[in-house]
């Protein structure tokens, strides 16, 4: 979570009350870029950890902007736990004589072999990794990873977005108040 603090917002006031409606509006614009970067550094910080791509984590995220009536804005992660086939695995594609053992890397610096497991196509067009339940044929059970929400919930990870939002959100404090004050 990020704030302006009593004493910025006491700062901000005196600088900008003068101006109407200038003290929200800085603000607001300030909240949306750090949450406009927090949406970024997430993306990046979890691709350091984890064999992911930017775009199926950008999809489980969405943006609420501030705007000067409401100096709040949100940044909310909701998804599944992701398919492995999402993650690095070899092969990627059906094997018919499936001569190659299955290995998946989902976070950086581990993985490995799955026993039993097998890269298919069903008849829906989706590819997956999958392993059988039991001695038939049939049923088979897709093989999944964590979800994104859980990645981005990493204390390592949700720490380093938190400083580098408020980090934005300080510096563009800074900017927004000369922009309006017309010290550009």
């Amino acid at each position: 979570m990020i704030e302006v603090d009593v004493g910025q917002m006491e700062n901000i006031e005196r600088l900008l009350g003068h101006i109407p409606g200038a003290v929200p509006k800085a603000v607001s614009r300030a909240i949306n870029r750090a949450i406009d970067v927090a949406k970024t550094e997430a993306a990046r910080k979890v691709r350091e950890t984890y064999y992911i791509k930017n775009k199926d984590i950008m999809d489980t995220v969405k943006v609420k902007k501030s705007s000067p009536s409401d100096l709040m804005a949100e940044f909310v992660s909701r998804g599944p736990a992701m398919p492995v086939i999402k993650f690095q695995v070899n092969p990627k594609k059906p094997q018919p004589k499936r001569k190659k053992q299955i290995i998946v890397r989902v976070k950086r610096g581990e993985g490995g072999t799955i026993m039993g497991a097998f890269v298919a196509k069903m008849r829906n067009g989706r590819i997956g990794v999958y392993n059988r339940v039991g001695r038939a044929r049939f049923p088979i059970v897709e093989r999944y990873g964590p979800a994104v929400p859980e990645m981005l919930g990493e204390d390592g990870v949700r720490e380093y977005i938190e400083s580098k939002a408020q980090e934005t959100l300080e510096k563009r404090l800074d900017h927004e108040i000369n922009r309006l004050l017309g010290d550009d």
